[in-house]
């Protein structure tokens, strides 16, 4: 049965000019959010964006994931120090209850607790889907192996640079039940 979802997405973006970062957001390759600006500067204070996708399959306990491809679409680059980026820190995807408006954290001590722009805001109160690592994630000047030597079991910095192609990066998310 397909379930709808809310994506969170923690982000920041090296700024270069007088143009915040934008980006295009693709679920499974269907484009979710066109143009999303990002104005966070660090990653002690992020940009929280929140995006949706329906259709998606229901979370399972293993298996069952989602490709989230976000790409730069104003890039600008002068040199190494003059590069207009976006870094990644954290992504979390939360089903829609059945039959109702309301998302809602999968499980755990804030399961019940509806999604809302509050909740967004408190990181304490998604501190627990920090748990639900991507299980890879590919890129224009990404290396094959860069998820698997960089990730190594925790969130990391994750890198979205612009490319001609609009390659962008592509963050392969697990749809997980948390255990209680």
């Amino acid at each position: 049965m397909a379930k709808d979802y809310k994506f969170v997405m923690h982000c920041w973006q090296d700024q270069y000019g007088d143009d915040n970062a934008t980006a295009n957001i693709f679920v499974n390759d269907t484009q979710v959010a066109t143009n999303v600006e990002i104005s966070g500067t660090s990653a002690d204070s992020p940009s929280k964006l929140t995006f949706e996708a329906a259709g998606l399959p229901n979370p399972a306990l293993d298996g069952v994931t989602a490709d989230v491809k976000i790409v730069l679409t104003n890039e600008a680059y002068l040199d190494a120090d003059n590069d207009r980026n976006i870094w990644i820190n954290g992504l979390f995807a939360f089903p829609k209850k059945p039959d109702e408006a309301d998302y809602e954290y999968p499980a755990g001590p804030t399961s019940r607790l509806p999604l809302t722009d509050a909740s967004i805001a408190d990181d304490t109160a998604i501190s627990a889907m920090l748990t639900v690592l991507p299980t890879d994630v590919q890129g224009s000047q990404i290396g094959a192996s860069w998820w698997a030597d960089e990730g190594a079991g925790s969130w990391t910095y994750i890198p979205v640079w612009g490319d001609s192609s609009d390659t962008g990066t592509t963050i392969t998310l697990p749809l997980k039940v948390l255990s209680a």
